[in-house]
């Protein structure tokens, strides 16, 4: 009898890892996608401010038509994340002792908000350029 209950609880545990290392994975994927939004435009001038020169960061102008393809997958990315780092969970989930060791969602949190700033930065930045390069 006891054999059957812990092999349930070690599935039910199996079951969570699996769901946090999707959560995770999501998470990651959310914030490759903001560094993917800043590749045409921010991203040039950030290697230009560290001493990177080359005919590779003027080649990078050309990903700006790719721009609502990134920022459609980033914000899929970053908005599945938001859902598994803020969804609630139950009592009736946690009562098979699945949840003793809980993920870090205060991290995962605060990457998905860095990363959802980064995108409306990538967003907005062509708009802001002009105002910014005329003082």
């Amino acid at each position: 009898m006891t054999e059957t209950t812990s092999a349930g609880r070690q599935t039910a545990m199996d079951e969570k890892v699996a769901a946090d290392k999707k959560a995770w994975a999501t998470t990651w994927l959310g914030a490759l996608g903001a560094l993917a939004m800043t590749s045409c435009c921010i991203l040039p001038l950030v290697l230009v401010s560290f001493g990177v020169t080359g005919v590779f960061i003027a080649q990078l102008g050309v990903l700006y038509q790719y721009k609502w393809i990134t920022f459609a997958l980033s914000a899929a990315f970053i908005g599945y994340g938001f859902y598994k780092a803020y969804r609630p969970i139950s009592a009736e989930s946690c009562a098979d002792g699945t949840c003793a060791r809980p993920m870090n969602r205060t991290f995962m949190r605060s990457i998905l908000w860095i990363a959802t700033a980064i995108v409306a930065v990538a967003m907005i930045f062509p708009y802001l350029t002009p105002y910014l390069l005329s003082y």
